[in-house]
């Protein structure tokens, strides 16, 4: 019987000894595992929210990117488009005053040509009565010298 008593106490020491380490072994050892597993798991959770809000800063930030660029693309096009008609709008004006310049000019030629076949005109009728009064002036009737006048004068008209 001894060997009865001895594995019996064997079995109560284990009992004994199993209850003392899974009361004060495994209990404190599942607690801490447990609090490791939850903080691993709020950590991930962490994570988790911060790549998704840097994926969303992300996304904003290339959303913003390209509203930049379409707005610069847009600024670029009505800088070019007010450079364009600015441009027209010194070339019109140029050409305006080209014309205008040309137009007085022209009229400035006509009117200085007319002053000299005028004046050219007035001279040579004067000459031309001259002439034609020391020349014929004992020789031709008043008749005659009507008719040459009139005919002095078809031909300058007709030069003019």
């Amino acid at each position: 019987m001894f060997e009865l008593g001895t594995f019996i106490f064997s079995i109560i020491a284990f009992l004994l000894m199993f209850w003392i380490v899974s009361h004060f072994g495994f209990k404190p050892i599942a607690r801490m595992l447990e609090q490791r597993r939850a903080h691993v798991t709020s950590q991930i959770e962490d994570a988790e929210k911060g790549r998704l809000e840097a994926e969303a800063i992300l996304a904003e930030q290339r959303r913003l990117l390209e509203e930049a660029k379409n707005e610069a693309r847009a600024i670029m096009d009505a800088a070019r488009a007010r450079a364009d008609e600015q441009a027209q709008q010194l070339i019109h004006a140029a050409q305006a005053e080209s014309e205008r310049v040309l137009a007085d000019g022209r009229e400035l030629i006509e009117r200085e040509r007319n002053e000299a076949l005028a004046s050219v005109m007035d001279q040579v009728a004067k000459l031309t009565v001259e002439l034609t009064t020391k020349l014929l002036q004992n020789h031709v009737t008043e008749q005659l010298q009507q008719d040459m006048l009139a005919e002095a004068e078809k031909r300058i008209g007709e030069l003019v």
